[in-house]
């Protein structure tokens, strides 16, 4: 049995105007589909019926049309209401659709040029959002291209943010994930040092390599630095007596070395350790 309307369920839900058909298809397709009711809005009732469906269907199409009508404005009403529309669902969602279809082809460009001047200014959490909004928008609008461009985009925006080089560059390699725009934006929405400002973000490489650490196959070398107070137990490629954190006479001796041998090639004294990252599975 059909329930009652319920305003609240449609409050996120636009009213269509004639230029917002994308993301109001979208929305309203969810929330028919939430409420059981887009079948009755997609195809007709059959003419060999029982009563009890014929019963079913009716006080579902009522309820369908109500959804969709209090979602439209008076203009639209007017355009897609007829005397056949207004007890009858499925003619109602296909005439919405028809009446719109040329001029959602039409915006297909128009989705994407707008993306494309879309840049990112340093709120990360902000070009996220953005992002996932014109990613909506895309699908709604059947763009079709390889799944890995969008996320090419996505990641090219954020290129220009060198404290973002590293989260980047893993995701980049990353051939499961690179695959999936969404996924993108969750494993940029979980990075852990990203922050409302360039200025305030911490370039640590090991939060951001941890992003990984379930899903990818890929091996990263990844250079893990010896810290003032001694060395990186974890991963060592250099025994202890020769660290330079744990006796820093070394150095002196390193430079006095150099000083005797000047085309010898100075170095940083890390310590280095190849990392593998597998799925979880």
């Amino acid at each position: 049995m059909a329930e009652k309307f319920n305003e609240k369920e449609t409050t996120s839900i636009p009213i269509l105007d004639g230029t917002n058909y994308s993301e109001w298809y979208l929305r309203m397709h969810f929330l028919l589909q939430s409420k059981d009711l887009l079948e009755v809005c997609k195809k007709a009732i059959g003419q060999d019926a029982t009563p009890s469906a014929v019963n079913w269907w009716t006080k579902s199409s009522f309820e369908a049309i109500t959804t969709i009508t209090s979602q439209i404005n008076h203009r639209v009403f007017l355009e897609v209401i007829s005397s056949e529309t207004s007890n009858k669902a499925n003619l109602l969602w296909s005439n919405i659709n028809k009446q719109y279809a040329s001029k959602r082809a039409m915006s297909k460009g128009w989705v994407w040029i707008n993306w494309q001047k879309e840049n990112y200014s340093g709120n990360l959490h902000h070009y996220i959002e953005e992002t996932q909004k014109f990613l909506l928008e895309l699908d709604s609008v059947s763009v079709k291209m390889p799944s890995e461009i969008p996320s090419y985009i996505i990641l090219g925006k954020l290129a220009g943010d060198p404290k973002l080089g590293q989260i980047i560059e893993l995701l980049t390699l990353n051939k499961e994930i690179i695959e999936k725009p969404d996924q993108i934006l969750s494993r940029l929405q979980e990075y852990p040092n990203h922050c409302q400002t360039k200025d305030a973000c911490s370039n640590t490489l090991a939060p951001a390599s941890a992003l990984l650490s379930s899903t990818s196959n890929e091996p990263y070398q990844i250079i893990y630095y010896c810290s003032n107070g001694g060395q990186n137990s974890k991963f060592l490629t250099h025994k202890k007596e020769e660290c330079f954190a744990e006796n820093p006479y070394l150095r002196l001796q390193r430079q006095n070395n150099k000083r005797k041998t000047p085309n010898s090639n100075p170095e940083s004294h890390i310590s280095m350790a190849q990392a593998l990252y597998t799925n979880a599975n």
